[in-house]
């Protein structure tokens, strides 16, 4: 395929995560991982049993609350202590222990003050770039403007983690710094949870709002480009300050320079299986049985069913060992089968660093086609 017309293939699928030249819409909003928890961590259980047939609110009146400052001072909020937190330079995620329910600040200067409009244009960025995608059923439920300027949207979508999830994004500006306060839970645990996780969102204070008083750096914002196997067989995006660590026949890997982060893809025959689902699911657990073969304390999380481009019975695992040199490493695994093709995505970091590295990873997994046999895989940036 010409490259003109393979980016037209691709190219809606990235319009919230790839720059481009001569925009002027506000800055892109971060992306996040809301649910998804660092697989490193061990997740507790409820500290309080539910009624038969009854859930219960997963903001415990029994557990204390931890005021979190974030490194910048920009803002502080508190949290239950039970609950994971996983700051990030641009803010903060809080995920509750069963896995159901979590909420986040995300902060931006976006170097001017922004009109009503442009706060609207902010929110509907940020939805469509974290929410919005071909499985996630997506429906919006209200939106309303607060009388301090906010604007509060909620809308309900399918996580592919907790299923069919009711979302609350709250967007606010104060100077040149634009907040945004985000709810999830399941549709179950919103109707118990809500009153307590507004509580816990009206926590949320700004505190410091000046500009930043390190210089700005002068190097440009990488860019993100496309690559594939010499096989032309699928094709993903990658940054373009990344350097490609092997590329053949049938796989290509790329890593960060002077960091462990690593993103490899790669395609076989699939294995003979009843269905493409099963041979999905076995090569998933081939790779971590290996990986238990070749490392020390070898730990994963259970097999998961995953969309991997438009083969929506895929499967993951997320795993962490001990590498030769000590160092604890956590990572993912997609594997996806169709016509006769087995698929595999992997990327891996260190397990301090594997969380933050999510914001290079998701859009590089989700960014992930399979090409026709007769496409032709340009790696000039699209």
């Amino acid at each position: 395929m010409k490259q003109s017309s393979l980016c037209s293939y691709l190219l809606p699928i990235f319009l919230f995560i790839l720059s481009s030249c001569g925009d002027t819409r506000p800055p892109q909003p971060p992306e996040f991982q809301p649910i998804r928890p660092d697989p490193t961590s061990t997740l507790e259980t409820a500290s309080v049993p539910a009624p038969p047939g009854q859930p219960t609110s997963v903001v415990s009146n029994q557990v204390s609350l931890t005021h979190f400052i974030h490194t910048s001072k920009r803002f502080s909020i508190s949290y239950p202590e039970n609950w994971q937190d996983f700051e990030r330079p641009d803010g903060v995620v809080f995920i509750d222990p069963g896995d159901h329910a979590g909420y986040g600040v995300f902060f931006n200067d976006v170097g001017q003050i922004y009109s009503e409009k442009e706060l609207n244009q902010y929110l509907a960025m940020f939805v469509t770039q974290n929410f919005i995608g071909k499985e996630a059923d997506f429906a919006p439920l209200s939106q309303e403007q607060g009388a301090d300027g906010s604007i509060v949207a909620q809308f309900s979508s399918k996580d592919p983690n907790l299923g069919q999830a009711i979302n609350e994004v709250r967007v606010s500006q104060k100077d040149n710094i634009v907040f945004v306060l985000y709810l999830s839970a399941t549709e179950e645990q919103w109707q118990v949870s809500q009153d307590q996780l507004h509580r816990l969102a009206g926590t949320f204070t700004i505190m410091n709002t000046a500009a930043a008083t390190t210089t700005p750096a002068t190097q440009e914002p990488p860019e993100w480009v496309l690559t594939g196997p010499a096989n032309s067989t699928f094709a993903f995006f990658y940054p373009s300050d990344w350097e490609i660590l092997r590329q053949d026949e049938s796989s290509v890997a790329v890593g960060m320079p002077e960091t462990d982060l690593v993103f490899e893809a790669t395609v076989s025959e699939a294995a003979k299986a009843k269905d493409n689902a099963e041979a999905a699911r076995q090569a998933a657990h081939d790779y971590v049985d290996q990986l238990a073969k070749d490392y020390k304390d070898v730990q994963t999380r259970p097999l998961e069913k995953f969309q991997l481009d438009q083969v929506s019975d895929g499967a993951t695992i997320d795993f962490l060992y001990t590498a030769a040199d000590g160092t604890t490493k956590a990572g993912s695994i997609i594997t996806a089968a169709s016509e006769g093709k087995l698929y595999r995505v992997v990327f891996s970091a260190s397990a301090a660093a594997y969380q933050a590295a999510l914001q290079w990873f998701n859009p590089m997994y989700k960014s992930f086609r399979i090409l026709p046999a007769d496409e032709v895989i340009s790696d000039k940036e699209p």
